[in-house]
Order: C-alpha cells, then sequence, then structure tokens
C-alpha cells in the first residue's frame, strides 16, 4: 500500500498550479500518490496536469461544480489508494521535507489520527501580514486553533470514524474547519511535527483572486527552498510573526452565530468566485460600497448612510467595476484621507493596464480631506473591470489612517452612450398612442 494520497483539489487554475505540483514532486519522501481532482474545471487544467506525464499523478474532474474543496477532497479519497491522506492547495507549496515529517510522528505507538506540520499564512506580497500555526503540544489546540489541509494529514479510517467532507451550505462553519473540528470534538488524536513545512498563499486572503489567476508568488517560495538560507529565512518569519502577534493566533470564531452557508458563500465573494451580476453600462452609475468582506485589502466602515473602504495591509487593493460596456468609460472615485498630502496623487492600474488618474482640489471635511480621482479607461466587454490602486507609503497606513475609497462613479463615453441617451430621451418624449 502507498503510504500517502495526496488530494489537491482545484478549479480553473491552469498553469499556476504548476509550482504547486512541483513541490510535491519534490518531496524526500517518495511513497505518495497525487490526486490533482478539478471542481469541474472548464479551463486547460487537465492539459497542464497531463503533460507532466508523471506516473505518481492521476487526474480527475468532476462533472459537476460543487464550489468548495470539500466534493474534490471525497473524490480523491474514494479513489486514494495511500495509507494517510495529506493535502495540498493548489496555490500552497510544501518544503521538500514536509510528507517526511508526517511520516515520521504516523510511525509513532500509539499511532495519531492527524499529524500537523506548522505553516506561515502570507498576506498579498508587501504587506507584511503573516500568520504561524499548527506548533502546539496538546491535542486539545485543535478544538480551538484553525490548521489550513495544506498542513495535516490524516489516517485514511478517519473519514469512516467522522464522515466525509461535508456541503459547504449544509454547515455554519467553512468545510475545512468543520472537518477538524468534528475530528477534534470526536476525541481524535492531534500532535504537531513542531516545525514549519507549509508557506501558505491564502486566496481567502486576496480579494478578487480568482478574477485573475497568478503564481509568482508561489514560484519565488519554489526558488527560494531550493537556495542557501531558507532555514534562516524561516527564523526570521516567526521572529516576525511572533513580534507582531500573529504566532498561533488563528483560531475559530463562533460558528453558530452564521446560517447555514453564509460564511462560505462570504469567502467566495471576496475571492471572486462569485461576484456581482454584470451589468451593460447605458448611463451613469453610482456603485456604492457595502459591508461584505474584502479580505486585506479593505475594511467596511459605515459614515452616516453610506459605507466606506479603508485600505487593509495590502499596498495593491483592488476594485471591482461590475458593468461591460464596449468602449470607454469615465470612473471617478471618491477618495479620502486623514492627511491632505497623501492626496496630491493616485496611481492606478485597470485590467493590469496603468491608468492615469487627475484629482480634483482637495477639500477638509470634519479630521478628512476628500477629493475625487477621475480617469478614463476602456471597460472589459464580457468580464468585470477589476481596479488596483499603487499606494505609497504614505497612503498605505491600514484602516482609517489609511486611504479610503466611497461612492465610485462610472459613466459611458463614446458613440454608444451618445445613441442610449438619445433612445431615452426619444422614449420619454414619444406621444403616447
Amino acid at each position: 500500500m502507498t503510504t500517502f494520497s495526496v488530494i489537491m483539489a482545484t478549479y480553473n487554475r491552469g498553469r499556476h498550479i504548476l509550482p504547486s505540483i512541483q513541490s510535491v514532486l519534490r518531496q524526500s519522501c517518495r511513497d505518495f500518490e497525487l490526486l490533482v481532482v478539478g471542481d469541474c474545471c472548464t479551463d486547460d487544467t487537465a492539459d497542464v496536469v497531463r503533460a507532466l506525464a508523471s506516473p505518481q499523478i492521476r487526474w480527475l474532474n468532476l462533472p459537476e461544480r460543487g464550489g468548495s474543496q470539500a466534493f474534490p477532497n471525497n473524490a480523491g479519497m474514494e479513489m486514494s489508494r495511500g495509507q494517510y491522506i495529506a493535502y495540498l492547495g493548489h496555490d500552497d507549496i510544501w518544503a521538500p521535507d514536509h510528507l517526511q515529517a508526517l511520516a515520521d510522528l504516523f510511525g509513532h505507538n500509539p499511532q495519531p489520527d492527524f499529524v500537523v506540520s506548522g505553516a506561515i499564512f502570507h498576506g498579498p506580497r508587501a504587506s507584511n501580514f503573516r500568520w504561524v500555526t499548527g506548533i502546539f503540544d496538546e491535542s486539545d489546540t485543535a478544538l480551538k486553533h484553525f490548521f489550513p489541509p495544506s498542513s495535516f494529514g490524516h489516517r485514511r479510517d478517519v473519514a469512516d470514524r467522522i464522515g466525509k467532507w461535508r456541503h459547504p451550505k449544509e454547515i455554519t462553519a467553512p468545510v475545512d474547519a468543520d472537518f477538524l473540528l468534528r475530528a477534534a470534538r470526536s476525541g481524535m488524536n492531534f500532535v504537531s511535527t513542531q516545525r514549519v513545512t507549509v508557506q501558505k498563499f491564502a486566496a481567502g486572503h486576496r480579494y478578487l483572486s480568482y478574477t485573475s489567476h497568478t503564481s509568482d508568488e508561489q514560484e519565488r517560495m519554489v526558488r527560494r527552498m531550493a537556495r542557501p538560507g531558507y532555514n534562516d529565512y524561516l527564523a526570521s518569519e516567526l521572529a516576525k510573526a511572533k513580534a507582531a502577534g500573529g504566532y498561533m493566533v488563528v483560531v475559530h470564531p463562533d460558528y453558530e452565530r452564521y446560517e447555514n452557508g453564509q460564511v462560505s458563500a462570504q469567502n467566495a465573494m471576496a475571492k471572486g468566485v462569485v461576484r456581482p451580476d454584470l451589468r451593460d453600462l447605458r448611463q451613469r452609475e453610482v456603485i456604492k460600497q457595502d459591508n461584505s468582506p474584502k479580505a486585506l485589502d479593505w475594511f467596511p466602515h459605515q459614515a452616516g448612510d453610506d459605507w466606506v473602504l479603508w485600505v487593509g495591509c495590502n499596498p495593491r487593493p483592488k476594485l471591482l467595476v461590475p458593468f461591460k460596456y464596449a468602449g470607454k468609460a469615465r470612473i471617478r472615485l471618491d477618495v479620502r484621507h486623514p492627511l491632505r498630502e497623501a492626496l496630491t496623487k493616485l496611481k492606478l492600474s485597470v485590467n493590469g493596464r496603468p491608468a492615469a488618474a487627475r484629482l480634483s482640489k482637495v477639500r477638509q471635511e470634519g479630521n478628512l480631506w476628500k477629493a475625487q480621482a477621475t480617469f478614463e479607461t476602456a471597460l472589459r466587454r464580457d468580464d468585470p473591470t477589476i481596479l488596483e490602486l499603487h499606494l505609497t507609503r504614505l497612503q498605505r497606513p491600514a484602516g482609517r489612517n489609511g486611504i479610503g475609497v466611497a461612492d465610485i462613479e462610472v459613466t459611458p463615453l463614446g458613440w454608444q452612450s451618445i445613441v442610449a441617451t438619445g433612445a431615452r430621451l426619444l422614449a420619454k418624449f414619444r406621444p403616447a398612442r
């Protein structure tokens, strides 16, 4: 029997899945199979995986989309041949000794049900955000602390004893937290490897990450692991996490305060897996902000009857424009900051291309300075347009000490707009028959 069945659930990540797969193929423990299971992928992920032509990799694409890792994980367990089940997120990276670290502890007597390795959650690039989890001494730590699936392995009979991964709409917790908590509450034994072997680039920490996949962070990490000095890097990251209060702080909230499926739906919106309805831009539209979660990019705060998004720790926060238009549009952002000098300029890009914004005269209201940033750009014809702000150090401090964005005004330009306006006027003044 194979020692490890590694399950990698994926959805439309295409070539960007390669660094994660490579981190499995480079494991020092060679007794494994890798089961890549697509959640009804519709892109070229199948071709990318098959092109690797590795006898250790099997590919399965589910015929229906389930919308979470639960369904691919269950399918992977059904086709698995391993003594132990391990998981790797399609955007996470294992150190070469990860599986060996798990194997060493599974070999102990009495045998643990779960072996958990240390993991570092990385925020968006240059965010200086990191959490460390998975380093513990007591088994009941699993009742309080969350460990990402990429960090743990379990005996294959675990699902027989507690049940499979559950449908996200039927539970209050995220599917991974639900699986862990059911195991912990049943009295299963959790042990830690006491060392970090997982680098996690959580999609849930990256607003709209599913609108445009990238793998530059993962590729850099794979290269870093291959160079001398990686252990020094790990020690530095652990020290920074402890100094910033980010060590062993990933704890379960009270999931019972949520409705079934609520957390799952919020996470899907934040990642951009689920998006607002895409509408035709026919006239001037104003996008009002709301309090929906926007990962580490923005913190919503209510100001009177309106919501303002205040920047989080991501120096490249994104905004979504849910309109399509076959031409150019004028976009105007209502921006604010506690410092006047922070609103002298604003750099941004639209769908990955630089855009030049003009800032209006700055005015003061209470403790804030306000301005309008205006620019013209082409919108996408079939997808939402993504704005990305490129913030200076002065604009970046998190929360209401940094930049805020309120209303976003979008106005169509060109002959399409003129035709649409004329049609509305004709309809308005056409005599009734």
